[in-house]
């Protein structure tokens, strides 16, 4: 009895489990898996526990749709929560700032989001940016810096097309940024004025990260 057919399935079948197997490798990106619905927004909020000594609890909110641009609402903005962390300096006015920023899309345009999310934070002209070494969390991850050029003057503020970011204040301070996803979360995390240094950030952002299911 010839063997040539049953040498063929077994071909064929091989095959399949190969291809199977290359999913999300040689620049395929697996899709991204939504977080599940009862999952909350609040719930993934960095608490006063987990953020630096002295700092303290300056806001906490959920964000509504007046607050976000058309641009992220044709991308399919679903929800949104914003809180916020001060610390006094000792001795001269003025503060340091802790902002994380939780929104939800589609899984699908999330890439997208990202993108532009990073283009609109590094769009003032008035700041010098720089790339900072940013940890292999979630499918989209980059750090940044943000310093006042002292030679430039500020402009009027255009306000931020995606409405769900940090940009748009009118007082220019150094930052340091984080934007990361995972799944349909995404999350922007930025240290405000004197003693934003990204180790901070970055525990912050891995923390905050551990929280997404």
């Amino acid at each position: 009895m010839s063997r040539a057919p049953y040498l063929i399935i077994a071909i064929l079948v091989c095959s399949l489990i190969l291809t199977a197997g290359c999913t999300g490798r040689n620049g395929t990106v697996a899709p991204a898996v939504p977080t599940p619905a009862f999952i909350t927004l609040e719930s993934l909020v960095l608490t006063p526990s987990e953020v630096p000594q002295n700092f303290t609890l300056h806001e906490s909110r959920v964000k509504n749709a007046t607050e976000v641009g058309k641009l992220a609402q044709d991308l399919g903005w679903q929800q949104g929560y914003v809180v916020r962390f001060t610390r006094p300096l000792e001795g001269i006015p003025g503060q340091t700032e802790i902002l994380q920023t939780i929104t939800r899309y589609p899984a699908k345009n999330i890439p997208t989001i990202a993108a532009l999310a990073e283009k609109q934070e590094r769009s003032d002209n008035t700041m010098i940016f720089t790339n900072l070494s940013s940890p292999a969390i979630g499918s989209y991850s980059q750090a940044f810096s943000g310093t006042v050029n002292p030679l430039m003057t500020p402009e009027p503020d255009n306000g931020n097309l995606l409405g769900s970011g940090s940009v748009g204040g009118t007082v220019r301070q150094d930052f340091v940024e984080i934007i990361f996803s995972k799944g349909d979360i995404l999350e922007v995390l930025r240290i405000t004025g004197p003693g934003a240094d990204n180790a901070t950030l970055i525990s912050l952002a891995q923390k905050a990260y551990n929280k997404i299911p």
